[in-house]
C-alpha cells in the first residue's frame, strides 16, 4: 500500500470505526487522523473564531477515544489507559480554572487564602500527576505495537498472511 492510500484509508477507518473499541489499530491509523483533524480544527478556528472548531472537536471526541483505545490494544493495554488520559485532561482544565480563581481571590483579599490556597496546592499536585500519566500514555501511543497476536486479537501491528 502506498503512502497516500494509507493516509486516506487511515482517515476513512477513523470515521468508519468511530464507535468500535474492539480490535487493534496501527500507529498510522491513530496519528494520520490526529494530524488531519488538527489541521481541520485549526482552519475552522481561524475562519469561525473558534465556534466551528469547538463543534468539530466535540464531534471527534468519541472517535478519538475509540481509536486511542484500539491503539492501546495494539500494545496489549486496556481501555482504562484511554479513560485515564481523558480524566487527566479534565483535571488539567479544572486546575487551570482554580489557578485563575486563585489569582483573582489573592489580589482581592490575601488574608483569606486558606481553603483556596489548599485547593490551589492540590490542583498543582493533580496537574503533575495528570501530566505524568498523559506522557506515559503518549509514549504508549507512539511506540510500536505487539507484532504477535495478543488478547485483543490480530490486526494493528500484528499482520497475518490474510492481511
Amino acid at each position: 500500500m502506498n503512502k497516500s492510500s494509507n493516509l486516506i484509508s487511515s482517515y476513512f477507518n477513523f470515521w468508519k470505526r468511530c464507535l468500535d473499541i474492539n480490535g487493534r489499530s496501527t500507529r498510522s491509523e491513530f496519528w494520520h487522523p490526529f494530524w488531519i483533524n488538527f489541521l481541520i480544527t485549526s482552519i475552522l478556528g481561524v475562519f469561525s473564531v473558534g465556534t466551528l472548531s469547538s463543534i468539530f472537536g466535540l464531534i471527534t471526541l468519541i472517535p478519538y477515544f475509540t481509536v486511542m483505545t484500539r491503539r492501546l490494544h495494539d500494545s496489549n493495554r486496556s481501555m482504562i489507559f484511554a479513560i485515564l488520559y481523558y480524566i487527566g485532561g479534565f483535571i488539567t482544565k479544572a486546575a487551570a480554572v482554580i489557578f485563575v480563581l486563585g489569582i483573582i481571590f489573592a489580589t482581592i483579599s490575601f488574608e483569606e487564602f486558606g481553603l483556596l490556597g489548599t485547593t490551589f496546592i492540590a490542583s498543582i499536585f493533580g496537574v503533575v500527576i495528570a501530566g505524568v500519566v498523559s506522557l506515559y500514555i503518549l509514549y504508549l501511543l507512539v511506540k510500536p505495537g505487539n507484532k504477535k497476536m495478543n488478547r485483543y486479537g490480530s490486526g494493528g501491528s500484528c499482520r497475518t498472511l490474510s492481511d
